[in-house]
């Protein structure tokens, strides 16, 4: 284990994947979301296969024993991707990005009521400090009137979906991962995904030139940050890198004043902050106890 290395990837994976949604947000307005979908599931297969050959470990992602499961986490996720990338058009980059923090909540509640899972305490404690949080960002759109109010509000029920949608995308992968390898769960995930979306065709529409370019980089930056994301999960624990997966709300508040002129309603931080301190303390708490069961006899 190398704590600091995993620290480090999974800063940079913050990096990636905000610089995705920042893509994404820039052609929102032109480009539908299935087609970005498909652009992020199929480009992203590149760096990905790229890395399993370099590892050697290619021809294990394509060995499956659960083609079922790949099926039902690819249908879910992919509809979880095509909510969060349709909410960028209409509400800021930053919002998008705070309400994806609801997912390690509703995982929480998801393991208890799927995977018949013990759920300590703490982590319900976590999942109320997270709805407060959840409540307080939602208050500046209940605040709002007319069409702006209207666009804000579909936007917001589309990245709450997709947070929801990610939080069983996230149970069915550790159902997963006790028969299946990280190469062929990436794999048949991206694949289904590209599959699924090509359901949507009658709504695509010749992009741009520059369109295309950023769909490449859509691709890329997902397929970069994927890889990212598990290297980190291999030098630490998860109970270390998760509460870094934070930063990724500091680069799209970032990058959303940069390029979109967009600042974040005040009390859009402070909900956020209630939903980071849930889910990191809980990822802080997960971490002393597999360290206590370590050091114990």
């Amino acid at each position: 284990m190398r704590p600091s290395l995993g620290i480090f990837l999974q800063l940079c994976a913050t990096l990636a994947f905000a610089i995705m949604s920042t893509l994404v947000r820039g052609v929102a307005d032109e480009v539908s979301s299935g087609l970005v979908v498909f652009a992020r599931s199929m480009i992203g297969l590149v760096p990905l296969l790229i890395w399993l050959g370099a590892r050697g470990e290619l021809r294990g992602a394509f060995a499956t024993t659960h083609f079922g499961g790949h099926v039902v986490r690819g249908l879910v996720g992919v509809s979880s991707m095509w909510a969060g990338f349709a909410a960028l058009a209409y509400i800021p980059l930053a919002e998008a990005i705070a309400f994806t923090y609801v997912t390690p909540l509703v995982t929480v509640v998801l393991a208890a009521l799927i995977l018949s899972e013990r759920v300590p305490a703490y982590r319900w404690l976590a999942v109320g400090i997270g709805f407060v949080g959840i409540i307080t960002m939602l208050t500046p759109i209940f605040s709002m009137h007319g069409m702006k109010a209207e666009g804000a509000a579909v936007g917001v029920g589309l990245a709450l979906f997709g947070a929801i949608g990610a939080g069983f995308a996230v149970t069915q992968v550790r159902r997963l991962t006790q028969t299946e390898t990280t190469g062929s769960i990436v794999f048949y995930f991206s694949i289904v995904a590209a599959a699924a979306s090509l359901v949507t065709v009658p709504q695509w529409s010749l992009p741009s030139w520059h369109a295309a370019l950023v769909l490449v980089g859509v691709g890329i930056s997902g397929g970069v940050g994927q890889i990212l994301l598990t290297a980190a999960n291999r030098y630490a624990p998860a109970s270390v890198v998760a509460p870094f997966n934070y930063a990724t709300l500091l680069w799209a508040v970032a990058f959303g004043a940069m390029f979109f002129r967009e600042w974040p309603h005040w009390l859009v931080f402070c909900g956020a902050a209630l939903v980071v301190a849930a889910g990191a303390g809980v990822a802080w708490r997960e971490g002393r106890v597999a360290h206590r069961s370590r050091t114990l006899p």
